[in-house]
């Protein structure tokens, strides 16, 4: 019997003016609840700490987990939807500084590379389906200068998979209802959601 394929979902840990990320918990949800067999996939879950030093394990993992897609998430603090991002930018900010207090070395990931990558993962069907559940989602052309954006970028510059991201905003127990509208179980939906863009897909490869 064929395997089924495997994903592997990533988020992050807590980082400066985010003591708690529900990334973590969103990645954590789905790969032990129910979603794998709803969506026929396997999901591998990983939570990043926040820092500069764990994306350079990223190779690593892959080649370890041999995933046929990879979908990472981030949280986007100040959202008010779901962002779907389409191109991971060779561009980083100095003063962007880790959870580990450190900065990075340099402006860009790859001196010798273009200045951007596009995701491949279908990005305007994901954001459809995400939108079909009435939950707010834009498609995003910036993932910003910061360790979310760091990661797409590395995840397409390895290639050999579909690679997509996801920027979440922050739940209502962390804004308050004046400014979101999230909920934990939306975020997870929402995910969901997404990935069922392409897992079809993906169980009809050989």
């Amino acid at each position: 019997m064929a395997r089924s394929p495997r994903l592997f979902l990533t988020g992050f840990g807590p980082f400066p003016g985010a003591p708690r990320n529900p990334t973590a918990e969103v990645v954590r949800r789905l790969a032990t609840g129910g979603a794998s067999r709803r969506l026929g996939m396997e999901i591998v879950a990983h939570v990043f700490t926040t820092t500069w030093a764990a994306l350079d394990g990223l190779p690593a993992l892959l080649d370890e987990v041999r995933p046929d897609a990879v979908l990472h998430l981030g949280l986007k603090r100040r959202a008010l939807a779901v962002a779907v991002e389409a191109w991971g930018r060779n561009r980083v900010l100095r003063a962007a500084v880790d959870a580990a207090g450190v900065a990075p070395g340099a402006t860009m990931f790859d001196a010798d590379g273009p200045p951007r990558l596009a995701a491949t993962l279908p990005v305007r069907r994901m954001a459809a389906a995400i939108a079909a559940l009435g939950l707010p989602v834009e498609l995003s052309d910036d993932a910003g200068h910061y360790l979310c954006n760091g990661l797409l970028w590395r995840s397409l510059a390895i290639g050999r998979r579909p690679t997509g991201f996801l920027h979440l905003p922050p739940t209502l127990d962390l804004t308050g209802p004046t400014r979101g509208r999230f909920t934990l179980p939306d975020l997870v939906a929402a995910t969901e959601a997404a990935i069922g863009t392409f897992a079809r897909e993906l169980r009809a490869q050989p």
